[in-house]
């Protein structure tokens, strides 16, 4: 199933416009670093110097999420499609057609991990209808370009969102509990 997954995004989604834009979607320079900034941006903008602070908050958990998957990774040591399945898998953005990366360092997909693990976080603390779902639809585009570029199988990617969304709700949950400037930051939300 997970390879029947797989192959229809990868082969049945081919189109030549989808191709750099999920390319583009997969790059941390390209687009990761500057929604980043983007959300600091608008975090600061908000709320100030609290909103500073919640976006040094938002990219510690990032980086936990990170690491997190990581060890997870080397703990199942799951192989990559681009690596197991070369041979039939398109790899967009690739000159070369053959194994791509490492072999055993596909689960869970980190890329679904750390843009989940935002969604969530600054969904539950900004309590902003459009800007959640906007962040849960850039975070499931990821995902996906994640399966269409044959980096990962479905079923890595939906490991990496759940992982990410649970951290993401726990972080916002302890940060909304414990931290006074994050109850500043709701309670403006709530009032404003």
């Amino acid at each position: 199933m997970d390879e029947t997954v797989l192959l229809w995004i990868n082969q049945g989604w081919a189109h030549p416009w989808l191709d750099p834009f999920f390319i583009w979607l997969s790059q941390r320079a390209g687009f990761s670093f500057p929604l980043l900034a983007g959300i600091l941006f608008f975090l600061a903008w908000q709320f100030k110097k609290d909103g500073v602070k919640l976006w040094l908050l938002l990219l510690a958990v990032i980086i936990c999420g990170d690491l997190l998957g990581k060890e997870i990774k080397h703990l199942t040591a799951q192989p990559r499609p681009c690596y197991e399945l070369h041979d039939i898998v398109r790899q967009p953005g690739r000159a070369s057609s053959g194994p791509c990366g490492d072999n055993l360092k596909a689960m869970p997909s980190n890329h679904a991990l750390n843009f989940f693990v935002t969604a969530a976080f600054l969904t539950m603390i900004v309590r902003r209808r459009t800007w959640g779902i906007s962040l849960f639809i850039i975070a499931l585009s990821v995902g996906v370009s994640r399966i269409y570029l044959g980096k990962h199988y479905p079923s890595q990617v939906l490991a990496g969102a759940a992982i990410g969304a649970l951290l993401g709700y726990l972080a916002a949950w302890l940060a909304i509990k414990y931290l006074a400037f994050i109850q500043r930051v709701h309670a403006q939300r709530q009032s404003g």
